[in-house]
């Protein structure tokens, strides 16, 4: 298991007139190779989760396992967490800096000790990674369009060889052609790489197209798991929950009402739907 969150809890300014608990007792597991999505909305404690697994929080009460690190109250490094785990948050590209993109890419390797040919490998093989041309290497960053800053970002955190990918709504901002190319581009290197990708979004869509299990936070508390099918299947929870399922499984499960069980429940994305409406006329058509 690659990682196992126990018992989680984490009070903000605990002791003060401001405490606040953002998450509440949250167990969580999440098989080595996997692709996650947590959803939730606004408050549910999604990031806060997820700045858990990324080292950068301690716990209040319960602990975190990522592979065989563990990190609980008591723990006084989280360097050895972060080690395993890369981070690209909401609009990474604010964290641009560098005066090209391959300058960029090389910061956190070259802070590692990695020079040299090994460092200009590995700037090559995360703009490949992030789907960058060489040609933007010598580029500045700031003159790139808003879907390639996003991936130099991106290429920055890879650079870094992770075991883990966290993106906390890697797809905001970027036009319907970006947000999918992106997507698309992660999705690859994950089945490539076998790297595990947590995908905290918004999108209800990002999550039945690409991941493997769904985590549904509410209120701090982790309150559904489950396959993309079993989770949006869970209609009437996900709304007061504040969640919709995607637009495609909305459609599903007005067919499965009209036309019975015989309609499956995993047609989850425009692609599925469609080539089961298209098998199913065919049918009809046949002699």
């Amino acid at each position: 298991m690659g990682i196992v969150v126990q018992g989680l809890s984490h009070v903000y300014m605990a002791g003060t007139p401001f405490e606040k608990k953002a998450l509440s007792d949250v167990d969580l597991k999440v098989e080595t190779g996997s692709f996650v999505a947590i959803l939730g909305a606004t408050g549910s404690g999604k990031s806060t989760l997820i700045q858990h697994i990324a080292g950068l929080l301690r716990p209040t009460t319960g602990s975190v396992r990522v592979f065989d690190t563990v990190v609980d109250g008591t723990t006084k490094k989280l360097a050895p967490l972060r080690r395993h785990v890369g981070v690209a948050f909401q609009y990474p590209e604010h964290q641009l800096f560098e005066e090209t993109v391959a300058k960029d890419i090389a910061y956190g390797p070259s802070n590692q000790g990695i020079d040299g040919e090994a460092l200009t490998t590995r700037v090559r093989q995360s703009m490949e990674w992030a789907g960058l041309p060489e040609t933007l290497a010598d580029r500045s960053p700031f003159q790139l369009s808003g879907g390639q800053m996003r991936r130099v970002a991106i290429a920055g955190v890879l650079a870094m060889e992770p075991r883990v990918l966290i993106l906390d709504e890697p797809t905001a901002g970027l036009d319907p052609r970006g947000q999918r190319e992106l997507l698309e581009q992660i999705n690859a290197l994950h089945h490539e790489r076998g790297m595990t990708v947590l995908l905290v979004s918004h999108s209800m869509a990002e999550a039945a197209r690409y991941a493997d299990k769904i985590h549904v936070m509410h209120k701090g508390r982790r309150v559904l798991s489950g396959t993309p099918g079993e989770v949006f299947s869970q209609r009437e929870a996900l709304e007061q929950w504040g969640l919709e399922p995607p637009p495609a499984a909305a459609l599903c499960h007005s067919l499965r009402e009209r036309m019975g069980p015989s309609v499956p429940e995993d047609l989850l994305t425009v692609e599925a739907l469609a080539e089961y409406l298209s098998d199913r006329w065919q049918g009809r058509k046949s002699p």
